[in-house]
């Protein structure tokens, strides 16, 4: 593959005989009013920094994509932007003659009409899709001296507005438009064109027509995308404003970045996760930076740089909940840490912001990081639901919490959220399904053991009401009280599971209930030593007995640990309907024994 690739400005790119000419396979004119806005904007932000500046900064268009013939360049990529800037020449162009400079026209005019010879002129653009756009460009650019009105240009335009005239009509009259209304004077029109000329591009061209398709392809298809990181980074430099400086902006950016690096460097998850709960979630078609560029202003980027190092800097809570001070908060995220449950990140994030800003208190934020934490355990842990049926709901309520930081907007968290909650019969007849096993393969998986590890370590937490475990919960094992089976389910069911030391574990074995009863006997661990006081003079550990410890674990987290108690209910109504349920004596003794208060949560 042969070609030359380079930077280059605009204005030599226009220059000597340089003719383009776009084939007929390639789409119409399709650029509109939003893309023509954009490039006006970056036109004047340009200008804007100039005059503050005092100093040459240009404005990069990207790629064009070119194949060298004998007397012209076909255009294979670029010829939205080369055709828009050829029609704001002539925009110019037609305003320099209602100011009378005939010299600045002819110093305009040659980058859009070239000459060969004093009779020969050519307009620089031919596209054999729109037949008129030549004659379009150059009418305008061929007026002189004062001749020259909106009437004559109307008159001219108009005429030639056929199939695929309508869109290169419109964006000559935007930028036409626009500069005779706010441009001040021929100064200021030049220095307009300028920024145009001096615009720079990475000119690519090749005589090989095959390798100007390849290169195309490679830059569009094959190739790997600019991450929405990259883009954003790239525009919050751009346009940064005097508070922070290029040397400034730059250093907060690596801070940012650093921050991503103890969230395992998932800028782009994060990035999503912050432009969900300001403004909406992204889309495969419009992406984070689009999203963000679109609604940002930018003399604003220094405020959106504060911003993303902000919610960086909890966003590290995720990952690392033992850094966050609140101590309840903690527990919730530690939760959704265990199960790798994102969904409610873009709302935790909100909330985080609307507790920064003073809108909402400690109390608040912990309470509803515990309602959270219940009804994600409920919905998606013991349900397992599919987490899409509420992303749409969960999104909008990160948006209503930001847009309005009040406790009005956490009750509303909570009211939206309860409908889609189980009803306690679906949740006790799923929550009597969930288990964990090394053996079957229905329960066979690092998920489920993270789940059960999760709801046996809550018990023991509740259970040791002073708050100090007397030994390192990470360090036990999940122990199958019935020794686990690959065909028999019961086994996994977590009525047959307790947490023990590694050290007392490990020595289990598939020894018999009465010999684990001996070597539990060891564990200081409190739930171990409640199942001793309630089972420890059973013969035997049987089916009948997992089933009926199940539903007291079932009573136990709605009531006495307060993880999941959504529905308000009484520890004494639980066991009075378990014992009418002909439950053994002793499982009713152990809710008892375990469920001794009522916690209720609220907001």
């Amino acid at each position: 593959m042969s070609f030359d690739a380079h930077e280059e400005k605009i204005r030599k790119i226009f220059a000597g005989d340089a003719k383009f000419e776009i084939p007929r396979n390639q789409r119409k004119y399709v650029w509109k009013e939003k893309q023509w806005k954009e490039l006006l904007g970056d036109i004047l932000y340009i200008r804007r920094k100039q005059l503050v500046e005092q100093n040459e900064i240009n404005h990069f268009l990207g790629t064009f994509v070119l194949q060298e013939n004998e007397n012209y360049y076909e255009i294979i990529d670029g010829q939205q932007r080369i055709t828009t800037l050829l029609l704001i020449l002539s925009a110019i162009c037609a305003v320099f003659n209602e100011m009378e400079s005939e010299e600045e026209h002819g110093q305009t005019r040659q980058y859009i009409v070239g000459n060969i010879g004093l009779k020969s002129q050519y307009c620089r653009m031919k596209n054999n899709s729109i037949p008129n756009i030549g004659v379009i460009i150059e009418s305008v650019a061929e007026y002189r001296n004062n001749l020259i009105s909106k009437s004559i240009i109307d008159t001219t335009l108009l005429e030639r507005t056929g199939d695929g005239n309508k869109g290169v009509v419109s964006c000559f009259y935007y930028f036409y438009d626009y500069l005779k209304d706010n441009v001040d004077g021929i100064e200021e029109l030049v220095a307009f064109r300028n920024i145009v000329l001096d615009m720079k591009v990475i000119h690519i061209a090749s005589e090989d027509e095959l390798d100007c398709y390849d290169i195309f392809e490679i830059l569009n298809a094959r190739g790997v995308d600019l991450e929405d990181g990259e883009l954003l980074k790239n525009y919050i430099f751009k346009y940064a404003q005097p508070k922070y400086s290029i040397d400034r902006a730059k250093e907060i950016w690596n801070k940012i970045e650093k921050n991503m690096e103890e969230c395992n460097g998932n800028m782009e998850q994060f990035l999503v996760h912050f432009v969900t709960y300001r403004f909406y979630k992204p889309t495969k078609d419009e992406g984070v930076f689009k999203i963000i560029k679109a609604n940002t202003d930018k003399e604003k980027v220094d405020e959106l740089l504060d911003a993303l190092l902000d919610a960086s800097e909890k966003y590290i809570w995720f990952y690392h909940p033992e850094q966050c001070k609140s101590k309840k908060l903690c527990e919730s995220l530690e939760f959704f840490r265990l199960i790798n449950h994102r969904q409610f990140r873009p709302l935790f994030m909100s909330i985080f912001e609307a507790y920064d800003k003073e809108k909402i208190s400690e109390n608040d934020i912990n309470k509803i990081g515990t309602f959270l934490t219940n009804f994600s355990f409920g919905f998606t842990f013991v349900m397992g639901n599919n987490s899409n049926i509420i992303d749409s709901k969960i999104h909008s309520l990160s948006q209503n919490v930001y847009k309005n930081p009040t406790k009005e907007s956490l009750e509303k968290i909570k009211t939206e959220l309860m409908p889609y909650y189980p009803s306690y019969k679906e949740f006790k007849y799923s929550f009597l399904n969930i288990g964990f096993s090394n053996k079957n393969k229905k329960y066979k998986n690092s998920n489920n053991r993270k789940r059960m590890f999760y709801v046996l370590e809550t018990i023991e937490e509740c259970k040791q009401e002073t708050n100090e475990l007397v030994c390192n919960i990470s360090e036990c094992n999940i122990e199958h009280i019935m020794n686990d089976s690959e065909t028999n389910e019961v086994t996994s069911k977590i009525g047959n599971l307790l947490l023990l030391s590694e050290h007392i574990n490990n020595n289990m074995g598939n020894a018999s209930f009465n010999e684990k009863k001996e070597k539990m006997k060891r564990s200081k661990l409190q739930t171990v030593q409640n199942f001793l006081k309630y089972y420890g003079s059973k013969e035997e550990w049987t089916e009948e007995l997992i089933g009926e410890r199940t539903e007291a674990l079932i009573s136990l987290h709605i009531m006495r640990c307060g993880k999941y108690n959504i529905y308000g209910l009484q520890s004494s109504s639980i066991a009075s309907a378990q014992s009418c349920n002909s439950q053994s004596r002793a499982s009713a003794a152990y809710i008892r024994g375990l469920s001794t208060a009522r916690l209720s949560i609220s907001l």
